[in-house]
């Protein structure tokens, strides 16, 4: 039987391409970055064009259409520019645009929880096109440690599709694949004695601040925390910006010398499994944003198999 076929907009560093591509769906992905080529091609998840999706649109006859537009415009860090003040605003309608272009059966978009408003809006200016073109749509929001996955990121999911009752995608993810959340041991304990470089992505930078943050760390600020094994990490940012703490930080006697959490450790508490792996020579600021701006594959796996049988 031929493969189904994806069209994921906005793919970066493949955490929703991933799953489907091991659920056996055929995988195009849509990036501006030429790096991401690479990434796809290393970790065997299709193909890739290189285009800037605020000017061009895509038409390859999918049959489900996956994406999520940047977030930055909803994203509470961001203190500047924000909603419609933001150059990537518009990317949602964007996104809807090539659903309209492609008539997918099912498509499925992620953002940040905080634009579910914008989100509800949108889908309410586009009824009369989504009635006519057959879909009906449903948006919540789902925590990836619901799925397996050794963090506790909350994103919000819009799912819209022409064969049934929207509905049925969540209640099918709720029913048949929620886990038990994986701790932070279970994703990085065996990398603990590992050294720098060691593995593929296991470097992080050698930051002589951290010290200088240590109030922060008390105040529960977003990314300031130092990680507990028993528990799966809390949604966090790039570590450049926000010092993540590797557990063992802090701890022992004499102390350890505290150290950020690492790309690879990154990687891991998303649910990226160890063979997946970023080009050499891309910059450690650009692997650990492309982390946090994806999708847990754990997440996207679960994904994949309730459109598979929901189509």
């Amino acid at each position: 039987m031929t493969a189904r076929k994806v069209l994921d907009l906005f793919c970066g560093a493949g955490g929703l391409a991933y799953g489907f591509s091991r659920a056996g769906f055929e995988v195009r992905g849509v990036d501006r970055l030429p790096i991401v080529s690479e990434i796809f091609r290393r970790n065997v998840l299709g193909a890739v064009k290189v285009t800037d999706l605020h000017w061009k649109t895509e038409n390859g006859g999918a049959d489900v259409v996956i994406g999520g537009p940047p977030c930055r415009p909803w994203s509470t860090l961001n203190l500047t520019r924000r909603t419609n003040e933001h150059a990537n605003y518009r990317l949602m309608a964007r996104f809807m645009s090539h659903v309209f272009q492609n008539n997918p059966k099912v498509f499925l978009m992620e953002n940040v929880p905080a634009a579910s408003s914008h989100a509800g809006k949108l889908v309410a200016k586009l009824g009369s096109q989504l009635a006519a073109k057959g879909y009906e749509t449903q948006a919540e929001t789902v925590k990836y440690s619901d799925y397996g996955a050794a963090t506790s990121r909350s994103r919000l999911m819009l799912f819209g599709t022409r064969t049934g009752d929207a509905s049925a995608f969540f209640e099918d993810l709720r029913m048949h694949h929620m886990r038990e959340a994986a701790t932070v041991r279970k994703a990085i304990w065996d990398l603990r004695h590992t050294a720098a470089d060691g593995v593929p992505d296991h470097d992080w930078p050698l930051l002589n601040t951290i010290e200088k943050y240590r109030d922060r760390y008390r105040t529960g600020q977003f990314g300031w925390y130092r990680l507990s094994w028993g528990d799966p990490a809390p949604s966090f940012g790039n570590v450049m910006k926000t010092y993540t703490l590797h557990p063992s930080s802090w701890r022992g006697n004499p102390p350890r010398d505290p150290r950020v959490i690492s790309v690879r450790e990154a990687m891991s508490l998303m649910g990226f499994p160890r063979s997946y792996s970023f080009p050499p020579g891309m910059g450690m600021g650009q692997r650990y944003q492309m982390v946090v701006d994806s999708v847990s594959p754990v997440f996207s796996r679960a994904a994949a198999s309730v459109i598979s049988t929901l189509l």
